[in-house]
C-alpha cells in the first residue's frame, strides 16, 4: 500500500523534477577541513555576551575561478569547524549575491542585484564536529551566475554561544582568504587581506542535520526526541525516529516542511508552554507510539531531484503534558541527493 510518505516522495519527483547535476562540490580553497588556523569570525567564540564576536557581521568574494565559468545551484554550504561544541544563536543568517566589483568596507553595498537568504533562523541549536565539513543547512537552492558577478557570502550571528566544547577554537582559515567584517550588527566593516574561512560549495549533497530546539517537556518529564537513521542517498530509505515519549500507547504527527520556519511558533497561546512549531506542515502523517518510541521509514526511489531538503517535526498526543495535551519535538533537516 502506498503511504502518505510515499506520496510524497513521488510527487517531489514529479513536481519538482529529476536528474543528476553534472556538478559536485567546488572548495574554496582546498579540500582541507582539518588544517588552517582557527579563527572565531564568523560563528562566534563561544561566548554569546563577547562584545567583539557575540554579534558579528562576516563578507567574502569567492573567486570566479573556484566556481567555474557557468551557472550553478549551490543547494549546500559548509565550513570547517576547529572544535567540536553545541552552536547556539539567537540569529543566524547567510546572505548570498553577487558584485562583479571588490568588496569594500561599506558592507551594505557589496551586493550587487538580487539577494537571498538561504540560511536565516532565530534561536537555534546545532552540534558541530572538529575538522570536518559541517553543512549549514540552506533551506533552498542559491543559484550562482557569473555573468552577474563573483559570488558574495554575508554571515550574519546574534548572541552567537556554545557549550560542550572548545568553540572558541573558531573556524578553520585559510591566509589567501580575504575578507571583510565587523563587530555588532553595523555596516561598517574592517578588511583583512587573509585569514578568511575556508568553504565548501555543493550542487548535490545527501545528509542529516539536526538542531536541537522546538521540544517541551512531556508527562515524562523528557522532551520528545526526532533523530534519523538510515541514508538520505536516491535509493536507500530514511528512518525518521521519534523518541522520549511516554510508554503508554499514544498518537504523533510527523510534519514534513518544504521551508523551516525563520523563527518558532509559541504553542503556548494554546496552552502547550515552552513548545514550538519550527516548519511548516506541507504534508501531515499520523502515526501509533508504542513503548515510548516510533519509527516511519521513508524510500527514496530513482528519479528524485538532487540536493533537495525537506524538514521534519514530530508533535504527540500527551494528554496530563499541559492543558493542550500535546507536545513537540526538536526539528531537522534531511537532504536527498546523489553523492556526499
Amino acid at each position: 500500500m502506498r503511504t502518505p510518505s510515499h506520496l510524497l516522495v513521488s510527487g517531489l519527483a514529479l513536481v519538482l523534477g529529476t536528474g543528476l547535476a553534472a556538478q559536485h562540490c567546488r572548495y574554496y580553497p582546498a579540500d582541507s577541513p582539518a588544517t588552517g588556523a582557527a579563527d572565531p569570525r564568523p560563528l562566534g567564540n563561544g561566548n554569546p555576551a563577547d562584545p567583539t564576536y557575540g554579534t558579528m557581521r562576516y563578507q567574502m568574494q569567492i573567486p570566479a575561478a573556484v566556481l567555474g565559468p557557468n551557472p550553478l545551484d549551490i543547494v549546500e554550504l559548509f565550513v570547517a569547524p576547529a572544535g567540536a561544541a553545541t552552536r547556539t544563536f539567537s540569529e543566524i543568517q547567510v546572505r548570498m549575491g553577487h558584485n562583479p566589483n571588490p568588496l569594500t568596507t561599506t558592507m551594505a553595498t557589496n551586493f550587487v542585484g538580487f539577494t537571498a537568504r538561504p540560511v536565516q533562523h532565530n534561536v537555534l541549536e546545532f552540534a558541530t564536529l572538529a575538522d570536518q565539513w559541517q553543512p549549514l543547512g540552506m533551506a533552498f537552492p542559491f543559484t550562482y551566475n557569473p555573468a552577474n558577478g563573483m559570488l558574495v557570502l554575508e554571515f550574519f550571528v546574534r548572541d552567537a554561544g556554545a557549550t560542550g566544547g572548545p568553540a572558541n577554537a573558531g573556524l578553520r582559515t585559510d591566509p589567501s582568504i580575504p575578507f571583510v567584517w565587523t563587530s555588532g550588527s553595523g555596516y561598517g566593516g574592517t578588511a583583512v587581506a587573509g585569514g578568511g574561512i575556508k568553504l565548501r560549495f555543493c550542487t548535490d549533497h545527501y545528509g542529516f542535520v539536526e538542531y536541537s530546539v522546538g521540544g517541551c517537556p512531556g508527562s515524562n518529564a523528557q522532551e520528545p526526541r526526532l533523530s534519523y537513521a538510515g541514508s538520505p542517498q536516491v535509493g536507500n530509505t530514511v528512518q525518521i525516529q521519534l523518541s522520549n515519549v511516554p510508554a503508554s500507547p499514544t498518537l504523533a504527527v510527523l510534519v514534513y516542511g518544504l521551508t523551516p520556519r525563520v523563527g518558532p511558533v509559541d504553542l503556548g497561546f494554546l496552552g502547550s508552554p515552552g513548545c514550538a512549531s519550527r516548519t511548516l506542515a506541507d504534508v501531515t502523517t499520523t502515526h501509533v507510539v508504542s513503548g515510548g518510541a516510533a519509527s516511519v521509514a521513508l524510500p527514496l526511489p530513482p528519479g528524485l531531484p538532487a540536493g533537495f531538503p525537506l524538514w521534519n517535526q514530530w508533535f504527540v498526543i500527551d494528554l496530563p503534558a499541559n492543558a493542550f495535551g500535546l507536545t513537540s519535538s526538536d526539528y531537522s533537516r534531511f537532504m536527498i541527493g546523489y553523492q556526499n
